[in-house]
């Protein structure tokens, strides 16, 4: 078959294109180069993969994401599609087996991650094949102004050079106007026809809310709202807690983040996709490669980074068209925290010379060397060791890892997850039959919240510390606890492997990026500061502010996002506000509890006050006449 909209009725069961989908699979059957600026839930595969299977040859794609290509390949391989996957640890004999596979078995598709072509024997089998198209996914990852930028990237262009006939499309649905310069330029394609189809989401209304009480504010707004809903949080502790919040407000929710296991996301994801869940609250692993058409809301509890991580989340509420909403929960102490958050613990150029010899130091190895194998790593013992600070030398590996220094592998940094499944009369009982484990049970109920209502990480060896007892001591304690029906615990031994893909170098080894380094940590700050400018917008539409920001032009309002379309006014709210606080000390809750409402004029009418020195703010969250 060769006709495009055959291939779409057949394999995809859809009868027409959507946006420039068509316009851009011509281009690339005429021999073309295309680069196509979808929004999120856009198709962008539907660009490759409808020409793949029209051009004889085998169609080379390119992703930055092992869950999104296995999805995808998954996806193909139930059309009856012949596809593989080069990504994941793989044996020379697999990585051989795999390339000749792909070279004469018929296949259709070869996804790889961009590392794959930094190996000389991959190169070599690549430019002996057959292809009839090269596809880069996520193109902006080329980019060092980008968000995700990832170096190995930049090797997209030896494919071109392979096959200077074969046309090439790069895909994205978030590039900046600077973005998309590097993306032409570092692949070569210059003379490639651009597609941008609008990222405006007319059923889709963006809000801000200001409120200090998030728990509130998210249960208020989801039982305003019906249907299925996605709520972001940062870490794997926020979507046990807020899951567990909701549930116990009637509301079913679930967890889902990077740490569990694949049976226990793929039952999570079951159960939401079929509605037995209606809230999935995810770190931002969650999304990629996930198709719900019918999410009707998308709240964000905490800032994400940047603007680019807020527009593809959000963007996945409302893709069947109908109504939705996407609502930020950002009161204004999380601006400060997510400025440290994201910017306090990144590493410099001196911060990786000292992790990188630290390392070295750690296995052993001397200069000028580097191990044949992966060696097994204990992340925690590692910084104990050292006297180094978790998060920023976590992230000074995960820089190393990105630039080809060392390859980190099998990432483990939960060691326990524990609940407690009694009630608290029931474990004072048990503790007074078993006086010796009291301290235990006393040290580990103070240190970590929670443990009656759900799954908590629990850090041995920390734990262990302060109890001044053997990790192993305190394990078989807890066990014990366990058998005796009043906890379930989880418990996986490893942290992670590190593989050296250089020999050691030291400060040689990092000024070769010490450049790029500096530079990423000036993108980072940049655009950190507009995701929070965003977010104390007051006057400009936000679909306008997001559409600029990507590069399109006189986007015009929305109209119904909260800043084009906010509340019906409310002429008596600030006398209100002034007489319930002649009664006292009150938070914005009690007070739209006591009829001071709507809530995002009541919230302005606060600050306001605020700002005239007619209110103070305690440290309780309650306004006080001044």
């Amino acid at each position: 078959m060769t006709n495009p909209r055959t291939i779409l009725r057949q394999y995809w069961g859809h009868d027409s294109f959507r946006g420039s989908q068509e316009a851009m699979i011509r281009d690339v059957l005429d021999g073309l180069d295309v680069i196509g600026l979808m929004p999120t839930g856009g198709g962008k595969t539907l660009c490759y993969q409808v020409p793949g299977l029209i051009r004889e040859g085998i169609c080379i794609v390119v992703s930055p994401l092992i869950a999104l290509m296995e999805d995808q390949l998954a996806g193909l391989r139930a059309k009856g599609v012949k596809s593989l996957g080069l990504f994941g640890r793989l044996s020379e004999e697999d990585l051989l087996r795999q390339l000749d596979n792909a070279a004469f078995g018929q296949y259709r598709f070869l996804y790889l991650s961009p590392e794959r072509l930094k190996q000389d024997i991959v190169r070599q089998h690549l430019e002996r094949m057959p292809v009839s198209l090269l596809a880069i996914d996520e193109a902006h990852c080329i980019s060092q102004w980008g968000f995700d930028f990832r170096p190995a990237y930049l090797e997209c262009r030896v494919l071109r050079e392979m096959h200077p006939g074969v046309p090439t499309i790069a895909l994205t649905a978030t590039a900046t106007p600077q973005v998309l310069g590097d993306i032409t330029g570092l692949l070569g394609l210059e003379e490639a026809r651009v597609y941008r189809d609008s990222i405006r989401r007319e059923n889709l209304r963006y809000a801000v809310s200001r409120s200090e009480d998030k728990r509130y504010r998210l249960r208020a707004h989801l039982e305003s709202v019906a249907g299925s809903a996605i709520v972001y949080v940062r870490t794997r502790r926020n979507t046990l807690a807020v899951a567990a919040f909701l549930n116990k407000h009637g509301i079913q929710a679930g967890p889902y983040h990077g740490g569990m296991t694949q049976a226990a996301k793929s039952d999570a994801l079951r159960d939401w996709q079929a509605g037995a869940l209606r809230v999935i609250v995810a770190t931002n692993a969650f999304g990629m490669g996930i198709d719900k058409s019918d999410v009707r809301t998308v709240v964000h509890f905490e800032i994400p980074e940047t603007l680019e991580h807020y527009y593809q989340e959000a963007g996945r509420a409302g893709r069947d068209g109908k109504p939705a909403s996407a609502l930020l929960l950002a009161p204004e102490a999380d601006s400060d925290r997510t400025a440290e958050y994201f910017l306090g613990n990144l590493p410099e150029v001196a911060d990786l010379i000292q992790v990188y010899r630290k390392l070295n130091a750690y296995f052993g190895i001397p200069y000028g060397e580097a191990p044949e194998m992966p060696l097994p790593f204990r992340f925690e013992a590692f910084c104990e060791t050292y006297g180094l600070p978790a998060a920023k030398t976590y992230n000074a590996l995960e820089i190393l890892d990105r630039q080809g220094v060392i390859s980190l592998l099998q990432v483990f940094k939960t060691t326990l997850k524990m609940r407690l499944t009694c009630s608290k009369t029931a474990l004072w009982e048990y503790l007074d039959t078993y006086p010796d484990l009291q301290q235990t049970v006393h040290i580990l109920l103070r240190t970590y919240g929670g443990l009656f209502d759900f799954e908590t990480p629990v850090g041995l060896r920390s734990l262990a510390r302060k109890l001044a007892v053997p990790e192993a001591s305190l394990l078989t304690s807890l066990k014990r606890l366990e058998k005796d029906g009043l906890a379930d615990l989880q418990v996986r031994e490893g942290d992670m492997e590190v593989f050296f893909l250089v020999p050691r170098e030291d400060e040689r080894t990092i000024h070769a990026f010490a450049k790029s380094v500096k530079t990423r940590l000036e993108v980072r700050a940049g655009k950190v500061g507009q995701m929070l400018a965003y977010i104390r917008e007051v006057k400009d539409c936000r679909q306008a502010a997001l559409m600029r920001y990507f590069g399109e032009d006189d986007p015009g309002r929305c109209g119904h996002c909260d800043l084009c379309a906010p509340s019906p006014g409310h002429p008596g709210i600030r006398d209100k506000v002034l007489r319930e606080l002649r009664q006292g000390p009150m938070t914005s809750r009690e007070l739209s509890r006591a009829g001071c409402h709507p809530e995002n004029q009541l919230l302005s009418c606060l600050q306001h006050l605020l700002e005239e020195g007619r209110l103070r703010l305690d440290k309780q969250n309650q306004y006080t006449l001044v």
